[in-house]
């Protein structure tokens, strides 16, 4: 089981600290990725910074490989059905402030700011998509 690709999504406003974000969105995609930062505004006309990370094949396997055993085994209880949509994209929600400490976790409240995982799964017709997923995380689990 593989990925076709995947990116990191972070939506930061004015007051956020850019550079830690950055840093800690730099160490989640792996060293070696490039982080686009664009600026512009939120629905409200607030100013609002937008950092992507997008990931090859090989980097986006890294990168779910950095989330947290707890969190990847929180994601196994679950079940991720939920999490993959009809175009075989699963979606995760990194917590900002667990992952500028280092941490790379699920986050558990609706209302924190995050980090937002989309990864493209290697799947063809007739596979069952959530069971390549849950083969895959408990691969990256060990």
């Amino acid at each position: 089981m593989s990925l076709h690709g995947g990116t990191w999504r972070v939506h930061s406003s004015a007051v956020d600290d850019i550079e830690l974000i950055t840093e800690a969105l730099t160490w989640l995609a792996g060293e070696d990725s490039v982080i686009d930062v664009k600026s512009g505004k939120s629905a409200l006309g607030a100013p609002q910074m937008t950092l992507v990370a997008r990931l090859s094949r090989k980097d986006a396997l890294k990168s779910l490989g950095r989330i947290g055993i707890g969190s990847l085994g929180k994601l196994l209880e679950e079940g991720l059905d939920a999490r993959i949509d009809d175009e075989k994209v699963l979606h995760l929600r990194i917590s900002i402030s667990e992952l500028v400490r280092g941490n790379a976790r699920l986050c558990e409240n609706d209302g924190d700011p995050v980090v937002k995982g989309r990864f493209k799964l290697e799947a063809y017709p007739g596979d069952d998509v959530v069971a390549l997923a849950t083969n895959l995380i408990c691969e990256l689990r060990g």
